[in-house]
């Protein structure tokens, strides 16, 4: 009875394969081509991808046929000849545009090589075909987060998850997906049914460490990353997100020891000599943030956020001359940077060099016309200036004592949505250093303090920037507006959103984030010169910001930028390695 069983099986195969090929060309050799097929077939089954697709070769060789490409296209991506299986599949849906999983699986690699919207595109007629399983809306959830489209993936993830209940992945694609539109809490819901369905996931408890860092709760992100660090001891995600969180709670040494770490994991990220210098510097070792400072610098001597801080570093060790040689070849690599001319105009007004403290000043201002710390600055400079050369008895201001730096995000980088397309999912979660550092006092609460005579660092923008003053009501921390404003996004209210993001970043200038948020804002207006700007600052702070490259080659494309979208393609591609 068995033996009957395998009989009638080896026939129902036997038949398929051959009504694969009965459409073949009259002159192809189509048993050849079949005799092929099931050849590689067997090897693909034995996992001998090379032999398997020298098989699949030959019967396409002797004749055509989408099942073959389809099977060639498999063999390939286990070999991560991702940009030939496309090649595959796309000859398969010429042959048979009614293969639903042609398109399935052509929509997967693209999502692959950093095509994301080709694989909502390929995934939305996989499903028109009637291919509407829970793996191919977690797929297309996966491209529309990588486009930075939250909500839309959030709603193809909650139909893969009441297809299947009982996929983790789609539980964590979620989550990614909620931590996007800033709903840690509702993430954290989900990545906890994810680490319930799959105990092992290091990446899903790595994502709630996050996202309960993002809220503030930073002992129990600590002891997510520990968990992390347990399973894999050489998660460098791992290590940076706990080495800022740790920087949070005031644990500077077990924070320095997580960036060693990581360090010695990538010692060619230079993001993390000047994330790890912020804590030197939090502490009072000057000479180790400047051996950290060097280092950022030699690994990526264009950075002209480097020598601003290493200036403020070289002012925290008295070696003025030093310090404003670095703020001025900040000004050389960036003209178009206010920060680079804040810092160094700061510096002048500190050393009581009034004259050339307001012109750099003012060049800050008009670089940006709503910079308020420049214009206050500027301002008192003004009027040391008056009283100086009216002759009264004035006593300088004392030298400057260094940059103030925020301390590290515990912050993947990646937050605001976006409309349209650019490449890939989750970047990796390097801290986000702005310029200088806040200086900590020794309180109970961890918040940084600003510094009376120097003006908080902002990112790096072009000279176009937003028209909307921040809100007169001030009320609320930076993160709060933040939130805030993503909620107005969320209402289509956009430049209410604007005002309460414009806020944010008065409040805490190197906010990532907030930088992307406005940008998506103003693009959602149409005001694309503004969101390009807005994009170009969060990159700035964080040169791996995935979200934001996203989110400026769509507005370049929209604006007829091609040859700027094709650029931020092209970093896409390389961050996507």
């Amino acid at each position: 009875m068995k033996q009957a069983t395998i009989r009638q099986i080896a026939l129902k195969r036997a038949v398929a394969v051959a009504l694969i090929f009965a459409g073949a060309a009259v002159c192809a050799d189509t048993k050849r081509a079949q005799r092929e097929h099931e050849q590689g077939l067997r090897y693909a089954e034995a996992r001998m991808w090379k032999e398997a697709e020298e098989a699949f070769t030959a019967a396409i060789s002797a004749a055509p046929n989408p099942a073959s490409y389809v099977h060639r296209a498999k063999t390939r991506i286990a070999g991560g000849m991702n940009l030939q299986a496309i090649e595959d599949l796309s000859e398969a849906i010429k042959l048979n545009p009614q293969e639903a999983e042609a398109w399935r699986l052509r929509g997967e690699t693209h999502l692959k090589v950093g095509e994301p919207r080709k694989a909502v595109n390929d995934l939305t007629r996989s499903i028109d075909l009637g291919l509407a399983t829970s793996p191919v809306y977690s797929a297309r959830g996966g491209a529309y987060e990588a486009l930075g489209q939250h909500q839309l993936a959030v709603d193809d993830y909650t139909v893969a998850i009441r297809l299947r209940l009982d996929d983790a992945e789609a539980w964590k694609g979620r989550g990614l997906a909620f931590s996007g539109l800033g709903k840690y809490r509702d993430a954290i819901d989900d990545f906890d049914q994810a680490t319930r369905l799959q105990p092992d996931s290091a990446s899903a408890f790595v994502e709630r460490g996050y996202a309960y860092g993002k809220l503030g709760d930073f002992p129990r992100a600590i002891d997510d990353f520990d968990r992390v660090l347990r399973m894999d001891p050489k998660s460098v995600k791992a290590y940076t997100l706990r080495a800022a969180a740790l920087a949070r709670t005031r644990e500077y040494a077990r924070s320095l020891a997580d960036f060693d770490a990581a360090i010695k994991l990538t010692p060619g990220d230079f993001t993390l000599y000047l994330a790890r210098s912020t804590v030197h510097s939090v502490k009072g070792d000057y000479v180790k943030a400047l051996d950290d400072r060097n280092e950022a610098i030699r690994l990526k001597p264009d950075w002209p956020e480097a020598y601003i801080a290493r200036g403020g570093t070289f002012h925290q060790l008295g070696m003025h001359e030093q310090g404003l040689a670095d703020r001025t070849e900040a000004i050389r690599l960036a003209p178009d940077l206010p920060e680079a001319w804040v810092a160094r105009g700061n510096a002048y007004y500190l050393l009581g060099d009034y004259k050339r403290a307001m012109d750099d000043l003012t060049e800050a201002v008009r670089l940006r016309p709503n910079y308020e710390e420049a214009s206050a600055l500027l301002a008192k400079a003004q009027k040391e200036f008056t009283q100086q050369t009216s002759g009264q008895n004035v006593v300088p201001p004392r030298a400057p004592a260094g940059p103030a730096m925020r301390l590290p995000e515990t912050s993947r980088g990646d937050a605001a949505p976006v409309e349209t397309s650019a490449p890939v999912a989750t970047p990796p979660p390097t801290p986000a250093p702005a310029p200088e550092e806040k200086a900590l006092a020794a309180e109970p609460k961890s918040a940084p303090v600003k510094k009376a005579k120097e003006p908080k660092p902002v990112v790096r923008e072009t000279p176009v920037v937003a028209t909307v003053p921040p809100v007169a009501t001030t009320t609320g921390t930076a993160e709060q507006h933040h939130q805030r404003g993503r909620d107005l996004i969320q209402q289509k209210k956009y430049r209410e959103a604007i005002e309460e993001l414009s806020e944010a970043l008065r409040q805490q200038p190197d906010l990532a984030l907030a930088y992307n948020a406005r940008g998506y804002a103003y693009s959602l207006l149409r005001d694309f010169p503004h969101a390009i700007a807005d994009y170009d600052a969060a990159i700035r702070i964080n040169p791996k910001y995935v979200n934001a490259y996203q989110n400026r080659r769509a507005a370049r494309s929209s604006s007829g930028d091609k040859a700027g979208a094709a650029a931020d393609a092209e970093k896409l591609r390389e961050l996507g390695k």
